[in-house]
């Protein structure tokens, strides 16, 4: 969607509207509330492109619920006109981006100043739901991002480069800017910007991300080194500059030492995929890349695992529900792990710091998406996020002790 085509209000509010790959603080960074949170399962049958004609009408029904519910909360109008104006402009948008690469939902956090937009591999219930209250609605965010896998690939050869994210169960290609196509076509003569390194068309049709085209062989060190250093800049400058995303390098061995030695991007992870890139297949790819990413995210789990039960030990930590909550309100959580699927009913006061645990004789339901079902775990999770926590979401056999949640401390 061209915002040339939008009118100056249009265009103000498609700023405004952020599609997310991680979980942060940032969707009450510079906000108030009301808080729309709005969950909408994707019907991708007769899907062209778009958006349908089952997840218009659904997504139509929770924005006018969202509305009603606005009313009711709001004594005045005023109070959640922005919100309003960004609901009506995701629904008059059926083309958006958003709905092109959709997975199994969409999470829409809605603010007066801003919409955050998750696209998810999670199952939501019946016709999706919405909620309005001083919090965004967050307990399936943290399902949906147990894993936290998030990555890119830079694909590399000695005169051929391209630049894809990916997360655990699909590849994107990343567009680079016209800037960078004319840059790379004025400085080599061989590059053809439709055709050439940096086409990665084909992997939306899950085929060679090369599109079978080879690498030459005959490309002299010094010219390659060129290469490299300008690949190293247009990653630098278009991508990388303020992202924290960790890059992986695919590329032959030799290219491997080589590029890593000029090499200037931060977050390139030691471990690359020593492949060719034009030899390898989407599915081959992704394989690669997940199983890469997951032997870090255990060796990372290991080790905090490991600092929890030293910082424990010196009273820097807890597994206890009712010192996390006071730990929280000093501000003094700086990771939070909590068990996958568990729901601990009770409550979190943030203004005390006060845990009230429910008298329930089974603390563990399947109430997963119901906002109205009190959740200890979730309330502590959020709390944490804004505090800008790390969450890590275990299973049961991986949390210490087995505990529902348990806490580092910063200090």
């Amino acid at each position: 969607m061209s915002q040339r085509a939008l009118s100056k209000e249009d265009a103000a509010i498609f700023e405004s509207i952020h599609v997310v790959n991680d979980l942060t603080d940032a969707p009450y960074q510079s906000a108030q509330p009301p808080y729309v949170s709005l969950y909408l399962p994707v019907q991708h049958e007769d899907r062209e492109g778009g958006r349908n004609d089952w997840d218009r009408i659904e997504l139509k029904d929770l924005i006018k619920e969202a509305q009603e519910n606005l009313e009711r909360m709001c004594s005045d109008k005023s109070q959640y006109e922005g919100i309003e104006k960004r609901m009506r402009f995701i629904e008059a948008h059926p083309d958006w981006f958003v709905w092109q690469n959709s997975k199994s939902a969409i999470a829409f956090l809605i603010s007066n100043t801003a919409v955050f937009v998750y696209q998810l591999d999670i199952d939501i219930p019946n016709k999706g739901f919405v909620t309005v209250s001083d919090q965004f609605f967050m307990k399936p965010l943290f399902r949906a991002f147990e894993h936290g896998m998030r990555y890119y690939l830079l694909m590399l050869s000695n005169d051929r480069f391209g630049f894809v994210e990916g997360d655990q169960s699909s590849l994107r290609r990343m567009p680079m800017p016209q800037s960078v196509h004319d840059e790379f076509s004025e400085l080599f003569e061989d590059y053809d910007g439709h055709e050439g390194a940096l086409d990665y068309e084909t992997l939306e049709g899950h085929k060679s991300p090369y599109h079978g085209w080879l690498s030459r062989n005959d490309v002299k060190k010094e010219e390659g080194e060129k290469f490299f250093r300008y690949v190293n800049k247009a990653v630098n400058d278009t991508f990388k500059k303020h992202d924290p995303t960790p890059v992986i390098l695919v590329c032959l061995p030799e290219h491997q030492t080589e590029f890593r030695r000029i090499c200037t991007i931060h977050d390139v992870l030691d471990k690359g995929i020593e492949k060719d890139p034009g030899s390898l297949s989407y599915p081959e790819l992704l394989k690669d890349a997940v199983g890469l990413m997951e032997d870090y995210r255990e060796q990372d789990i290991k080790k905090l695992l490991e600092q929890y039960s030293y910082e424990a030990s010196q009273g820097k930590g807890s597994s206890d529900p009712v010192q996390i909550g006071q730990a929280l309100f000093d501000k003094k959580v700086g990771t939070l792990f909590m068990q996958k699927g568990k729901v601990l009913p009770g409550s979190f006061d943030g203004a005390t710091g006060t845990v009230t645990l429910d008298s329930a004789t089974d603390p563990q339901d399947d109430k997963e998406f119901d906002p109205a079902s009190p959740d200890l775990v979730d309330e502590l999770g959020q709390a944490a996020l804004l505090q800008g926590a790390q969450i890590i979401v275990l299973p049961e056999e991986q949390m210490p002790d087995g505990c529902a949640v348990a806490a580092i401390y910063r200090y």
